[in-house]
């Protein structure tokens, strides 16, 4: 679909039938994030950034801080950047909280990862929970191409 921001076609993150920039505009509309798009990483500007957003989807740990939304301008880690912290299980995988990452992205490349220091959770944003067949299909925003 179309966002916002960016009038080319391109992967958009739904929850419960919503684009999540909406579901995040409705809880904090003064907050900016209507037309947000995905961490897409063919998308992105910088290749360490690019790369450590991909190794951080596919890490196998069972929670992680992961990218989910960047603004469209740069395309990259240093502006709009909301993260979810990540929990899976065998069968499911939730999004325990959501938040805007105020990390520098040059510490993010140093230490390879992303933690919740430096993130502002964002209270109003109730959990997600997604099966892992319905939750593979991010791989498409995540895998370069």
């Amino acid at each position: 679909m179309k966002s916002k921001y960016v009038k080319e076609a391109h992967p958009i993150i739904y929850v419960d039938g919503k684009p999540l920039d909406h579901i995040l505009n409705e809880l904090y509309p003064d907050d900016l994030f209507l037309g947000l798009i995905p961490t897409i990483v063919d998308w992105m500007s910088v290749d360490e950034e690019s790369n450590i957003v991909e190794n951080t989807f596919n890490a196998t740990d069972e929670v992680k801080i992961v990218p989910i939304l960047m603004c469209p301008d740069d395309c990259d880690l240093s502006c709009s950047l909301i993260v979810a912290e990540v929990e899976t299980t065998l069968d499911q995988v939730r999004w325990n909280r959501i938040g805007i990452d105020l990390n520098n992205p040059k510490d993010l490349i140093n230490r390879n990862e992303f933690l919740e220091t430096g993130v502002k959770w964002l209270d109003k944003v109730p959990k997600m929970t997604f099966l892992n067949e319905d939750y593979k299909t991010l791989e498409k925003i995540y895998k370069k191409s």
